[in-house]
């Protein structure tokens, strides 16, 4: 690596999460701290340099797409597979406990979102469960804080997982809820918050579902085996800022079909 590569991956750790406009602008000011010339087409190289000197730590630099608003991010991440070890340098065990059973509430919601109350709920919970005492107060700044870092979103009182975790966690979501999360039709990404078909197992994220039909006079299921009428109120993305995505509800998400989780012990 060069000093430009080393710039980047020291500026990214102390932000560990940008948005994509915020990461070409770190790449461009890291080369030209040097005297280098920054092309916008040598991005991705700049980055597999990097990424090839991380590998060995086990970390990595991804690009993520967020299920809130589409867009794009790159995050510096944990690749090992165990996801306690992703957040044991930050967080105690109950700690942990709690976001495993958030994440339960988040995936087994229709379109991926748990009220407030569900979320704090999850405290007593614990206590029953896996007797873990946490107090109300604890929970709450726990939430704070898992949103500050990025594993949960807020959105209108409710809770979705948050960019980080969709990049660090995949692996883990897709081992434990196998049976519960899908692939969006359309980007074919993972899909835990969006909107679901009433007739297939299909799952659209609301961004993806807004620029499906977008123009389409005629909305039905992308799934061509099914091509079932889409009954959802489809999501507008602003033309100003993508994040505002309207139209989303827990409750008009469509059939969502709960099967057994994997046993994680």
């Amino acid at each position: 690596m060069r000093d430009s590569h080393r710039l980047f991956l020291k500026s990214l750790m102390s932000k560990q999460f940008l948005s994509e406009k915020e990461t070409k602008t770190l790449y461009q000011k890291s080369y030209s701290a040097f005297g280098d010339e920054s092309l916008p087409e040598d991005f991705e190289a700049f980055l597999a340099t990097v990424n090839k000197n991380l590998k060995p730590f086990f970390m990595e630099i991804r690009r993520g797409v967020s299920e809130e608003d589409g867009a794009v991010h790159f995050g510096l991440v944990n690749t090992t597979e165990d996801e306690a070890s992703k957040l044991a340098t930050d967080f105690s065990p109950s700690d942990i406990a709690f976001f495993k059973k958030a994440m339960d509430l988040i995936v087994a919601s229709p379109g991926g979102l748990a009220s407030s109350v569900e979320i704090l709920n999850a405290a007593h919970e614990l206590e029953k469960t896996i007797k873990i005492k946490m107090s109300m107060t604890h929970a709450e700044n726990l939430v704070e804080r898992l949103i500050k870092d990025k594993w949960m979103s807020e959105f209108s009182g409710s809770y979705s997982l948050g960019p980080r975790a969709m990049l660090e966690l995949r692996p883990y979501l897709k081992r434990v809820y196998e049976d519960e999360i899908v692939d969006c039709m359309i980007c074919h990404d993972i899909a835990v918050r969006g909107q679901c078909c009433t007739q297939c197992d299909g799952k659209l994220h609301n961004h993806c579902a807004a620029r499906f039909f977008n123009g389409r006079a005629q909305k039905t299921c992308p799934n061509k085996q099914c091509g079932a009428m889409w009954t959802h109120r489809v999501p507008q993305l602003s033309t100003s800022s993508p994040s505002q995505v309207n139209g989303e509800s827990n409750t008009a998400a469509g059939r969502h079909h709960k099967k057994r989780r994997k046993n994680t012990k």
